[in-house]
């Protein structure tokens, strides 16, 4: 008696579906375990020994001073500090005045609108030594965020509680030069901000505005203060999302400012004349809310950056090779740090500050000779560091009227793809090491696993064919209901192919209106 091998349509469907559903489950993109757990879970449990086995392998450079500044001087919570041009270092803090759950009401308006400014100077001028040399700054602020120092010395400095940003020149501090925004009124339109965080101002005069908590957008203003363009957007996949953009930071010699978009724990580059996409940092180590950031233009370009606490790491800072993102050393005070809000460094990367907001306190680190003469030696080493060129073009910037006609908006970006520095992986995914070679490795046995036993299924269909010639050819009718009838489904089905051309996971590029031929 002749047998026939029937396969059924559901049977292979069962088969496939099992099969795509464990390869699916076991080679899947892991989430970093970190981001499962409170800080506080870290000091006893295993996961904290995978942080001081990273960090071992980091240079601790910069140091901590000891003893600095002066104990003396009175802080309240420090919110910014920056450099001046002279090595002076300008702290900015809030005195008697706390940010707290009850400073804003549920449409970003100040709950303390007619009490009076801070009384007490909050802009402290300390030296290398750590003395107070000047204080300037009474009746001025509220809940003091930001501050810069331009070329010209001129000190920019953001208040959130009057929604407002401030430029003071040097010899004139009882009187801003230029203010931006509406005391006290939040706003996302053209004239008004929403607790704006921070500045950052070109040679050029141009200047940029971190507007901040509420409309996580950053806008390019002339020197004069007219809007030049803006960039930012709330939700999406863009790299373009911004989600608190805290602090910025030049790096002139790349053309490219730096944004430190705290909740979604990276370092955002973006071009400094058309606000294009350049390249992002992130690291499981930094965690998910990266506070602030400082460039100097030493060795190709090192970028310096603290984190904070609920990010699911350690609180500390880190120094990261602006070129191809290996992270070359962190620091902290002893004990680390608890709650950091900024940082400034030095032109030549041997001196920076870190402000915390509590306890209430700065802090100054600096290379020793030995590690200066290190990080020259590393500088060789990296300079041969492997890049990355995406691409995606990412072009969002809004352009506003009178602004300058960038045609290069929508070319091809540069991204740079984050290395580690020995065992420390820098991803851009923030996948933990082990995670991504156990999923790849089962992921490539699995798949290959996966493509035996459909091949052996390809051959018992074959088989099942050759069988079936030997019997008298069965009609139409003839068949069992629901069994896999493979030459009338490919004669039947026509396949058409998807072109990724017609994507639209990413934005088409935003350029400034051509002005009309007779304009």
């Amino acid at each position: 008696m002749i047998s026939y091998l029937h396969i059924s349509v559901t049977s292979i469907a069962n088969i496939i579906f099992v099969l795509l559903y464990c390869l699916n489950f076991i080679s899947g993109r892991r989430v970093p375990v970190e981001s499962y757990y409170p800080n506080a879970f870290f000091e006893s449990q295993p996961l904290y020994s995978k942080f001081n086995a990273a960090l071992e392998k980091l240079e601790h450079e910069p140091k901590w001073v000891p003893n600095w500044p002066d104990p003396s001087i009175k802080l309240g919570q420090v919110s910014g500090v920056a450099l001046d041009n002279s090595g002076l270092l300008l702290v900015f803090h809030r005195a008697s005045n706390t940010w707290d759950a009850s400073t804003f009401n549920e449409r970003n308006v100040y709950n303390a609108i007619g009490d009076p400014p801070i009384p007490q100077p909050t802009v402290l001028l300390i030296n290398d030594t750590g003395d107070l040399v000047d204080k300037w700054g009474q009746n001025l602020f509220y809940i003091p965020h930001g501050i810069t120092v331009d070329s010209a010395g001129n000190i920019w400095l953001t208040d959130v509680a009057l929604h407002q940003v401030f430029k003071f020149k040097p010899d004139q501090r009882d009187k801003p030069a230029l203010v931006l925004g509406e005391k006290f009124v939040p706003g996302e339109d053209d004239f008004h901000f929403c607790k704006p965080s921070a500045v950052a101002v070109l040679t050029s005069g141009e200047f940029f505005v971190a507007d901040g908590y509420c409309n996580t957008r950053i806008i390019k203003f002339a020197p004069d203060g007219s809007r030049i363009l803006q960039w930012g957007r709330r939700r999406g996949e863009s790299p373009f999302v911004l989600s608190v953009p805290h602090a910025l930071a030049l790096a002139e010699d790349r053309d490219a400012v730096c944004v430190a978009d705290r909740e979604r724990g990276r370092a955002a580059c973006f071009r400094a004349d058309n606000g294009s996409y350049v390249a992002s940092y992130s690291s499981w180590l930094v965690g998910g809310r990266l506070f602030s950031l400082a460039y100097a233009p030493v060795h190709g370009g090192r970028l310096y950056v603290v984190n904070g606490p609920g990010g699911g790491a350690p609180v500390r800072g880190y120094v990261l090779d602006y070129g191809s993102g290996r992270m070359l050393g962190t620091f902290a005070p002893p004990g680390g740090f608890q709650n950091p809000h900024d940082v400034a460094v030095t032109a030549d990367g041997a001196k920076l500050y870190v402000p915390e907001l509590s306890p209430h306190r700065v802090c100054k680190f600096a290379l020793d000779a030995k590690a200066k003469v290190d990080t020259d030696a590393d500088a060789e080493s990296y300079a041969g560091a492997e890049s990355y060129a995406g691409a995606e073009s990412y072009a969002g910037a809004k352009s506003y009227a009178g602004a300058k006609s960038y045609a290069d908006a929508n070319a091809t970006d540069t991204r740079t793809r984050a290395k580690p520095t020995a065992t420390v992986e820098v991803s851009s995914s923030g996948a933990a090491p082990g995670w991504g070679g156990l999923s790849g490795a089962l992921g490539a046995a699995l798949g290959a696993s996966g493509a035996a036993l459909l091949a052996l299924g390809a051959m018992a269909l074959l088989k099942a064919r050759n069988r079936g010639r030997k019997c008298p050819t069965r009609r139409r009718w003839e068949y069992g209901r629901g069994e896999f009838k493979l030459r009338r489904f490919l004669e039947r089905r026509r396949f058409t192919r998807v072109h990724s051309d017609d994507s639209e996971d990413e934005p088409a590029p935003m350029l400034p209106a051509q002005p009309p031929a007779n304009a």
